[in-house]
């Protein structure tokens, strides 16, 4: 059976606030894509904190 038809019948089984939560979690993953230079230059530089050497 063809991939999209699967996924299209998975899809349309679904009740409406599990279908929200797939649109949810899209969206949040598309974000974080185009933000991840932003995301990922402050992760790092959080992790500047926890470096007990420095006195």
């Amino acid at each position: 059976m063809n991939p999209l038809i699967r996924l299209r019948n998975w899809y349309s089984a679904q009740t409406p606030a599990a279908k929200g939560m797939i649109w949810i979690g899209l969206l949040l993953i598309i974000g974080i894509i185009l933000r991840w230079d932003y995301i990922s230059e402050r992760v790092v530089s959080s992790f500047g904190i926890l470096n007990f050497n420095n006195q």
